[in-house]
């Protein structure tokens, strides 16, 4: 049996096969989510900022990790850089 991936799910593995830590597509989503955590936890909150940043995670879910790839540092040839989700 062939185990199924969520396409519309951030992959937590690099498809280059960096760290978690390293890979430049990982931290820029760990940074939205921390942004918009931070902007909750505010008394006043910019509701317009909210909604920015959850339509900016929630296309980066849709896009997945692989898109980035192609502009990464760590990947050394666009042909390393396949989907996950195969």
């Amino acid at each position: 049996m062939a185990k199924k991936t969520n396409k519309k799910k951030i992959v937590g593995v690099c498809p280059v096969g960096i760290q978690k830590t390293k890979c430049p597509s990982i931290k820029m989503t760990r940074q939205l989510r921390i942004r918009l955590l931070a902007l909750q936890r505010e008394k006043n909150v910019n509701t317009d900022q909210a909604v920015q940043l959850r339509s900016a995670l929630k296309e980066r879910k849709n896009r997945g990790i692989a898109v980035d790839c192609e502009t990464c540092n760590y990947n050394t040839s666009a042909s390393a850089a396949t989907p996950v989700s195969q």
